[in-house]
C-alpha cells in the first residue's frame, strides 16, 4: 500500500521545487544576528525616522525595490503622535502602528498582501511586517470590554488593554497550535488543505490546541480527525511564532501506531498521501516550520 501511495505522491510532488538536503531555508523568525525586541516602552514617542506600519485590510503600505522591502517613516505622515502605537524595536529602529485604515499611497509606495512577506527580503523586515500584523489584528479586535462592554484603554506600563469600569485586563492573543510530521519508516504523510482558496503548498497535519488539552493530546486528536490514524512515539522538535495567524506553532514528529490506511477528512484536506523520503519536495524559499520539518525528514535528520 505504501509503495503505491509513494508513486502517486511523487506525481503530485512534481508541482513543487526540489529543495536541498540542507534543511531548506531558515524560518521567518531566524534573523540572527539581528533581534526583534518586543518589550513595551511606556510613553514612547515616534521619531521622524521611526518605521510606520499602516494596514488597509490585510494589505500593508510598503515599497519593494532592488534593495528589497522597505517600510515608510514617521516623517511621511502628517498625523499627530497620538495616532501612533509603539510596537517593537528592530536593528535600532522603533516601529509604530498607525491605527487608521484610510488608504494612503505616496509616490513609490503601495499596499501589498501580507502573504508576500513569506518570501520577501530582507527577512528581518518581513518578520517585522508580519509581527506588526499580529498586533494590528489584536488591536482591531480589542476595543471593547468583553465583560461589561465599556471602551477599552491602553495601559501605560505594559502592552495590555484594560477596562476603566470593571478592571478587566486583555493581553495580546496567541493561539497555540501543532504541526505534525507523521512518519512510517521512510515515508512521511503530506497533505493539502481543502478549505483555503489558493492554498497549493504541501502541508503536514496541523490544528489548534483546544481548552483543557495538552499539545501532545492535540497531536493525537488532529491526526485521528484528519486522516484516521493512531500515532505513537511523539518527539517534540521546535516552535515557531507564526504571526500570519497569530499562532505559536509546536512541531512534533511521531510514528504510525498500527494500521497505516488513511481515512481522509475531505472537509479539511483535499489530499493526504504517503511520500517516500527520496521523493519529498520542498516549498522553495518558504520560511515555515512545516517546510523545515519536511526537509529534515527528506535529509534523514528527523529526531528519532
Amino acid at each position: 500500500m505504501l509503495a503505491e501511495a509513494a508513486k502517486i505522491g511523487y506525481t503530485i510532488g512534481e508541482k513543487y521545487a526540489k529543495a536541498t538536503n540542507s534543511g531548506g531555508c531558515a524560518m521567518i523568525h531566524d534573523i540572527e544576528p539581528k533581534h526583534l525586541y518586543n518589550e513595551w516602552k511606556p510613553n514612547a514617542v515616534p521619531k521622524r525616522s521611526s518605521a510606520v506600519v499602516q494596514f488597509c485590510g490585510r494589505n500593508l503600505l510598503c515599497r519593494i525595490d532592488d534593495n528589497g522591502l522597505k517600510l515608510p517613516s514617521r516623517a511621511m505622515f502628517p498625523d499627530g503622535d497620538e495616532r501612533f502605537t509603539y510596537l517593537f524595536e528592530l536593528d535600532g529602529r522603533e516601529y509604530y502602528l498607525l491605527r487608521d485604515e484610510t488608504p494612503r499611497e505616496p509616490d513609490g509606495w503601495t499596499y501589498r498582501d501580507i502573504n508576500i512577506f513569506r518570501t520577501e527580503q530582507p527577512k528581518e523586515i518581513a518578520f517585522a511586517a508580519v509581527s506588526a500584523w499580529h498586533l494590528c489584528c489584536w488591536y482591531r479586535d480589542t476595543r471593547f470590554c468583553g465583560r461589561c462592554g465599556t471602551p477599552l484603554e491602553h495601559d501605560v506600563n505594559e502592552r495590555m488593554m484594560h477596562c476603566p469600569r470593571c478592571g478587566n485586563m486583555i493581553f495580546p492573543r496567541i493561539n497555540p497550535s501543532v504541526i505534525v510530521a507523521v512518519t512510517h519508516g521512510d515515508y512521511l504523510l503530506l497533505t493539502q488543505y481543502a478549505n483555503r482558496p489558493g492554498a497549493t503548498r504541501t502541508a503536514l497535519i496541523a490544528g489548534f490546541t483546544e481548552f483543557g488539552e495538552t499539545a501532545e493530546q492535540t497531536v493525537h486528536r488532529e491526526v485521528m480527525e484528519e486522516v484516521g490514524l493512531k500515532v505513537k512515539n511523539l518527539r517534540y522538535y521546535k516552535s515557531q511564532p507564526w504571526s500570519f495567524s497569530g499562532t505559536l506553532l509546536f512541531g512534533f514528529f511521531c510514528d504510525v501506531d498500527g494500521d497505516d490506511t488513511l481515512t481522509v477528512d475531505h472537509e479539511e484536506l483535499s489530499m493526504a498521501q504517503w511520500f517516500d523520503r527520496d521523493k519529498i519536495t520542498g516549498q522553495g524559499n518558504d520560511i515555515s516550520l512545516t517546510n523545515e520539518m519536511m526537509m529534515l525528514f527528506a535529509a534523514g535528520k528527523e529526531p528519532r
